[in-house]
């Protein structure tokens, strides 16, 4: 059995973020113990999933620019994928039979979610598919529902957990932190989310046949709200449908094509 972990940090309890300076967005203002703490919560599942029966696991660094988990740290049975982003999805080499979110975030303008945003906190406002609004845990779930492959665990803080579970519906999850306002959150002591995720990464590996990929049927609509109104001028240059000043639509009736548009 081999499971892919799909990471990111802001999720992740102890990682604190402040508004970026002098631009939108937000900055992790603690990285190297982000990045210890990251290391911590992905070892724990990788060791769950072990307990549940994966022979392989694979853990991407997907946190900007892939350099949020030294090599050396990782669990010695994890493969980590690394690198500047270039397949569409994550999932379009090989087959895996369950996917993990570490340290997963809401969407943007998400209440009492810590550093919440959808994809980039710099350029874009908000993001629907098909009219109902979508975050990374949602886009994440359908990139791999499309290669069939089932979300099983996510954690994050609380509104991510509660996001992933009103989109998923059968999903193993993990409150790491709960979030008090965009850049405060009270966050669990990390031994006891590590101790969390090691029992239901196994749990959900062990009960594998109960989780569904998460499909939508075609056509589709992927509408994205930018800030900078330059953004959907170049947006329309690619052939994105303008929808107003801020916002463009990508069509299509296959969803990884819809998805690599944009």
């Amino acid at each position: 059995m081999k499971v892919y972990i799909v990471t990111d940090l802001e999720g992740v309890s102890g990682v604190i973020g402040a508004p970026a300076s002098g631009q939108p967005g937000n900055q992790i203002v603690n990285p190297e113990v982000a990045a210890r703490l990251l290391v911590g919560e992905v070892n724990a599942a990788v060791e769950g999933a072990l307990r549940g029966g994966a022979t392989e696991v694979a853990v991407l660094d997907g946190h900007g620019g892939s350099r949020w988990i030294p090599i050396e740290d990782l669990h010695p049975e994890a493969y980590l994928i690394q690198g500047v982003p270039g397949p569409v999805s994550p999932f379009e080499t090989e087959r895996y039979e369950a996917v993990f979110q570490i340290g997963a975030h809401a969407m943007m303008g998400t209440p009492n979610a810590f550093l919440h945003h959808t994809f980039n906190s710099h350029a874009i406002v908000n993001m629907w598919l098909n009219g109902e609004k979508i975050g990374e845990i949602g886009i994440v779930s359908l990139l791999a529902g499309y290669y069939d492959m089932p979300v099983v665990l996510v954690s994050g803080d609380r509104a991510a957990c509660e996001e992933a579970e009103a989109f998923l519906g059968r999903v193993e999850t993990v409150v790491t932190k709960i979030g008090l306002s965009r850049y405060r959150a009270k966050n669990r002591p990390p031994h006891k989310v590590r101790a969390e995720l090691r029992e239901k990464a196994e749990f959900a590996l062990h009960h594998l046949t109960e989780f569904q990929p998460r499909k939508i049927p075609p056509p589709y609509e992927l509408r994205i709200q930018y800030m900078c109104p330059n953004t959907v001028e170049e947006a329309v240059r690619r052939g994105a449908k303008r929808i107003d000043a801020q916002t463009v639509a990508y069509e299509g009736q296959d969803f990884i094509e819809v998805w690599s548009k944009r």
